[in-house]
C-alpha cells in the first residue's frame, strides 16, 4: 500500500479534489449511487449571497454549516440536493456601483448615465462579481448541485416574480395607495421597516406650546414636523385632559395655513410618559398615519399636511420655512419658539434614529403613493390572511398540520418571530430605483395593466419603480425548483428539509419565505431553519473593512486550508448566538487537519493491507490477543459516532465537532494508539477505526479525508458517498462491544480509566521530581484487581518503569514515594533517578519562593480598594493564582516529606 507523505499540504490536494467530485456526479441527487432507489429527499437552498462583492467569513460560516449537513444527510443515504444561487441584490447592488461611479467623478450617476446605461453598468459588476463568489464557493468545498444554479434576477425567477404578483394582485393581497412610508433623501428610494439601521446618537427633547392659549404642553424631538400636525393624542382616562378631548384648537405656528387641532383620546398614550400628551403628525409618523386612518374610519377625521418633501426639504405647506433644510427648519421654529416664550424646556437624551440600511441617511416618514402587500386581509377562498398564515406554519403547522410546521432552532427565536407579526404592517414592495424586477404594471392614460407583458395596443409604458429585493427571495425555496411549472424537482424537493440563516435576517428573509410559500403552494418553505449568530473579532468587534479587522476567507485557505477554516467557524458556535474568530484559532484547526493526517498515516503503517469488506464499517473478529484497551476504544469509538449523530441531527455542529475531537486527539492518539505501538498485531481493528473516524470527520473536513481516503482505496471509491457509520449488531444500546467476552466489557470503560489514571499519576510522579524522560524507575503496586497485572507490559512502557511488582500484599519499599490512584496503592522508588540532596535542594528553593509569592497575592486581594476598582475577571483571575499557589505549596511540602522518609 502507498505510504501517506509525512506532512499534508492542502494546497496539492484540494483543487483536483473537488473536480473529482464533481465530475463524479454525486453533487447532483440523480447521479447519486443509490439514485434508483427509495433514499429519501433533502433538500437545501443556499441563501443567496449579494453580488455586491467577494464573499466574507459570515459566508465561509454559512458554507461550512449547509455543506456540513449536506454531506451528512449524503452519507446518511439521503438524495440530497443543495442548491447553489446568487442574488441580484437590488438597492444593496445599485448603491455599491453609484458609489464606485462617484469615486470615478461620475457624481449623479442616475442623471448623468440615464436609466439604461447605468442598468448596464450595474449589470457587468454583477456578473464579475457573481462569477468571483461562484468560484469561492467552490474554494470552500461546498458541494453544490451546479447544474441547477439559480440567480433572483435571472428569467425564471423573473416569471416566477411576475406570476406571484399577478396571483396576489387578482386576490387583492398586492395594492396601490397612499401610505406613510420610510425614504432616503440620498437614495431617492423607499425602503421596509426592517431594512432601517437603528443608530444611538445624542437629540434634544422640546417641550412647548403651540399658542398661548393653547392649554396642552407637548414634547418633540423633531419639532419641525410641528408645522403639519393636525391632532394632540391623550389618554381618555387622563383626568388632566380628558375634558378637553373633542375640541379643536386653531392655532398659527408659521405654516402655510394656521394649523386645526383637534384633542382626541387614543388608549396608546402612556400619560405618565412626557407630559402625557402627543402632536399627532400624520403626514411624517407611520404611528401618526394609522391613527389617522382609525378617526377616518370613525367617522371622526384629522387632516393630513406634508410639511417635508421627497428632497429632504419643507414644502410649501410649511410657509415661512419652505426650502429650509430639515435642520435649519427646526433651528428657525426652535428660535421661534423662544421669542414667543412657548419653549417651556429643553432635555438632552439619547435617541435611536432609523437609517437607510444602504444609503446611511436618516429616513424620513412621508405620505406616498406605492404598491404593497396586504397582510391583515383575507385571502379569497382561504378564510387566513397573511399574517395569521405566518403566524399558524410556525405555531401549530399550516393549516393545523404538524407535519406542516417550521421548526426554529433555537426556539427561543419563535417569539421575537410572533412579536415581529404581530406589529406587521402592510409591506411597501415598491422601489424607486432602477436595478431589479419591474414592477408588472403597465398603464394607458387612465387605464391600467397588470402582466408581464404590456397588452396589445399602442402607448403602454411600464411602472417605473421596481420591486424590494426580498419580494424576489422570498420565493427562493420555489422559485428554484421550477415554479410556477408544476415540476419533478417541485414535488420531490417541496418543502425543503433545512435552511440556515443570520439573525439578523429573521425578518427580512424567513418570515418572507414562509408568507410566499404557504400562499402560492399551500406548503410550509422548510421544516427546520436554524439560526446562527455572527462572527466577531477576538475583542467581540464585527468584521469590516472601516473597522481594519476584515478578514478574506479566501485568503485564510491559502494559508491554512479549507479544512482548518472550515472547522474555525464552526468550533464555538451554538444556534443563535455569536461566536469569535482569531488567528490562534484557525492556527489550532490548522493544527487539528495536521493530526489528523498523522493519526491516520501512522494506523496505515500498521495496517498491512486494508480490507474493502472493513471499508463498508464491519467490526472484525476477536481473538484471545485482544485486550482491554481494545475493548475500551471500540466502545468509545460506538460512543463517540452516536454523540455526534445526535447532534447533527440537533444541529449543534460545534458540540459534535468537539466530541469528535476530544476522541481522536485524547483518546485515540494519545492513548489506544500508543498502546497499540506496544502489543501490535492490530491491523483488523486498526482498519475499523481508519475507516469510521474518516467517515465522521468527512462532513467537518472534506478535504482532508477524502485526500486520505483516494490515497487507500482509489479515485473509484469517494468517500463522500460512503455510508455514515451505523450502531454495529455486536454493540447493544449502550456501546458496550460484546465481542470482547472473555474480557467482560461492561467493565472495560471502568478498568480503562482507572488505568489511565494509574499510568498519569505515574507519570505525574515523575515530572513532579524532575526525573529524565530517559531514565526509568521501579514501581510497586498493591491491587486486588488483576487489573495492573493483566497489563503490566503496557503500563511498563507508558509509564517509563523498569521494574514493576505487582501483588496484594505489596510494602511500600524505604524511601519510596506513596501514591493512590485508580483504586490501587503505587509506590515509586526514585533511587538512581534523581539525586536527593539536589532535588532537596530545588524543592526548598521553589517552596520558598511561593511562601513569599502566597501573602503578596493575599494581601492585593485583601486590599478594598482594588476589589473596588478592578474588573470582576480580574479579581477571578487573582483569586485563581492564589489558590494555585497554596496547592502548589502543599504538594512541594509533600513531596519533602517524601524525600526525607
Amino acid at each position: 500500500m502507498k505510504e501517506l507523505p509525512k506532512s499534508y499540504e492542502s494546497a496539492k490536494y484540494e483543487e483536483s479534489i473537488y473536480q473529482l467530485w464533481e465530475k463524479s456526479g454525486f453533487f447532483r441527487p440523480e447521479g447519486l449511487p443509490d439514485a434508483a432507489g427509495q433514499g429519501e429527499p433533502y433538500a437545501i437552498m443556499m441563501p443567496p449571497p449579494n453580488v455586491t462583492g467577494v464573499l466574507h467569513l459570515g459566508h465561509a460560516l454559512e458554507n461550512s454549516l449547509m455543506d456540513t449537513m449536506a454531506r451528512y444527510q449524503r452519507m446518511r443515504g439521503k438524495h440530497v440536493l443543495l442548491l447553489p444561487g446568487t442574488d441580484h441584490a437590488a438597492v444593496a447592488t445599485q448603491a455599491k456601483v453609484e458609489k464606485l461611479l462617484q469615486a470615478e467623478g461620475v457624481k449623479h450617476p442616475r442623471e448623468q448615465l440615464g436609466r439604461e446605461k447605468l442598468l448596464e453598468r450595474i449589470r457587468a459588476y454583477s456578473e464579475e462579481s457573481k462569477a468571483i463568489i461562484l468560484q469561492q464557493i467552490k474554494k470552500m468545498g461546498t458541494s453544490c448541485d451546479w447544474s441547477r444554479l439559480a440567480y433572483t434576477f435571472d428569467e425564471q425567477r423573473n416569471q416566477a416574480v411576475n406570476e406571484i404578483f399577478s396571483r396576489m394582485y387578482q386576490d387583492g393581497l398586492i395594492y396601490r395607495g397612499a401610505r406613510v412610508v420610510n425614504w432616503s433623501v440620498k437614495g431617492q428610494s423607499t425602503c421596509s421597516d426592517d431594512e432601517l439601521v437603528y443608530v444611538e446618537r445624542p437629540a434634544k427633547l422640546y417641550y412647548f406650546k403651540y399658542s398661548h392659549d393653547f392649554p396642552i404642553t407637548i414634547a418633540s424631538t423633531r419639532p419641525e414636523t410641528k408645522l403639519g400636525d393636525t391632532a394632540v393624542a391623550v389618554n381618555p382616562t387622563d383626568e388632566r385632559y380628558r375634558h378637553l378631548i373633542g375640541k379643536i384648537f386653531t392655532v398659527d405656528v408659521g405654516a402655510a395655513e394656521p394649523l386645526s387641532l383637534k384633542i382626541i383620546g387614543s388608549s396608546a398614550v402612556d400619560p405618565a410618559f412626557g407630559t402625557g400628551a402627543l402632536g399627532v403628525t400624520p403626514a411624517h409618523s407611520q404611528v401618526d398615519f394609522d391613527v389617522y386612518e382609525q378617526q377616518k374610519a370613525a367617522n371622526d377625521p384629522i387632516g393630513l399636511v406634508q410639511v417635508i418633501g421627497q428632497d429632504g426639504n419643507m414644502t410649501a405647506a410649511a410657509g415661512g420655512y419652505a426650502g429650509l433644510t430639515v435642520v435649519a427648519a427646526r433651528e428657525k421654529f426652535v428660535a421661534w419658539l423662544t421669542d414667543q416664550g412657548l419653549l417651556e424646556k429643553t432635555e438632552d437624551i439619547s435617541q435611536n434614529v432609523g437609517t437607510h440600511e444602504r444609503f446611511g441617511d436618516v429616513a424620513e416618514a412621508l405620505p406616498l403613493t406605492q404598491w404593497f402587500v396586504a397582510v391583515n386581509k383575507e385571502i379569497p377562498g382561504r378564510g387566513k390572511t397573511l399574517k395569521e398564515l405566518m403566524r399558524q406554519a410556525v405555531e401549530s403547522g399550516h393549516n393545523g398540520d404538524p407535519a406542516q410546521k417550521v421548526r426554529i432552532t433555537p426556539e427561543r427565536f419563535e417569539k421575537i418571530y410572533y412579536h415581529w407579526i404581530e406589529h406587521l404592517r402592510d409591506w411597501c414592495i415598491s422601489r424607486q430605483i432602477w436595478w431589479g424586477h419591474r414592477i408588472p404594471v403597465w398603464y394607458r392614460g387612465e387605464e391600467s395593466y397588470v402582466g408581464a407583458e404590456a397588452p396589445l395596443g399602442e402607448g403602454w409604458a411600464q411602472d417605473h419603480d421596481t420591486l424590494d429585493t426580498w419580494f424576489s427571495s422570498g420565493l427562493w425555496t420555489f422559485s428554484t425548483l421550477g415554479w410556477p411549472a408544476k415540476t419533478a424537482d417541485l414535488k420531490n424537493f417541496h418543502p425543503t428539509s433545512w435552511m440556515q440563516m443570520g439573525h439578523e435576517i429573521l425578518f427580512f428573509w424567513m418570515a418572507r419565505m414562509i408568507l410566499m410559500s404557504t400562499y402560492a403552494l399551500d406548503q410550509i418553505p422548510f421544516k427546520d431553519v436554524y439560526i446562527h449568530g455572527i462572527l466577531r473579532d477576538e475583542l467581540g468587534k464585527k468584521f469590516s473593512k472601516s473597522s481594519g479587522n476584515g478578514v478574506d476567507p479566501i485568503e485564510v485557505i491559502k494559508q491554512y486550508g479549507c479544512d482548518a477554516l472550515r472547522w474555525s467557524v464552526l468550533s464555538g458556535i451554538s444556534p443563535g448566538n455569536d461566536s469569535r474568530f482569531y488567528d490562534e484559532k484557525i492556527e489550532g484547526a490548522r493544527n487539528l487537519v495536521n493530526k489528523l493526517w498523522n493519526i491516520c498515516r501512522f494506523m496505515l503503517l500498521s495496517i498491512s493491507n486494508p480490507d474493502s469488506k472493513l471499508r463498508k464499517g464491519i467490526l472484525p473478529a476477536t481473538n484471545e490477543a485482544s485486550g482491554l484497551a481494545d475493548a475500551w476504544i471500540v466502545h468509545r469509538l460506538e460512543r463517540v459516532r452516536r454523540d455526534v449523530t445526535e447532534n447533527l441531527e440537533r444541529f449543534n455542529f460545534s458540540y459534535a465537532g468537539e466530541r469528535l475531537r476530544d476522541f481522536t486527539w485524547n483518546e485515540l492518539a494519545d492513548w489506544y494508539l500508543e498502546i497499540a505501538k506496544i502489543e501490535g498485531g492490530k491491523d483488523e481493528l486498526l482498519n475499523y477505526i481508519f475507516n469510521t473516524l474518516l467517515k465522521l470527520w468527512h462532513p467537518f473536513m472534506p478535504f482532508v479525508t477524502e485526500a486520505i481516503w483516494q490515497e487507500v482505496y482509489g479515485q473509484e471509491n469517494l468517500l463522500m458517498v460512503e455510508q455514515w457509520p451505523a450502531m454495529d449488531p455486536l454493540i447493544d444500546e449502550f456501546g458496550e462491544a460484546h465481542y470482547f467476552e472473555h474480557l467482560e466489557p461492561t467493565m472495560a470503560e471502568a478498568d480503562f480509566a482507572s488505568f489511565q489514571e494509574i499510568v498519569t499519576a505515574i507519570r505525574s510522579a515523575r515530572a513532579d521530581n524532575k526525573v529524565e524522560p530517559a531514565k526509568k524507575i521501579a514501581v510497586y503496586v498493591k491491587e486486588k484487581t488483576p487489573l495492573c497485572k493483566n497489563n503490566a507490559a503496557i503500563l511498563k512502557a507508558l509509564a517509563r518503569i523498569s521494574d514493576l511488582t505487582v501483588a496484594q500484599d505489596t510494602q511500600k519499599p524505604e524511601g519510596a514515594i506513596a501514591l493512590t490512584a485508580g483504586g490501587v496503592e503505587i509506590f515509586i522508588d526514585l533511587a538512581g533517578a534523581i539525586d536527593p540532596e539536589k532535588e532537596k535542594a530545588r524543592l526548598e528553593k521553589e517552596l520558598a519562593e511561593v511562601a513569599a509569592y502566597i501573602p503578596a497575592l493575599a494581601a492585593k486581594l485583601q486590599n478594598q480598594d482594588f476589589v473596588a476598582r478592578a474588573p470582576e475577571k480580574v479579581i477571578a483571575g487573582e483569586k485563581a493564582k492564589l489558590a494555585a499557589a497554596e496547592e502548589k505549596q502543599a504538594k512541594l511540602k509533600q513531596q519533602l516529606i517524601a524525600l526525607s522518609a
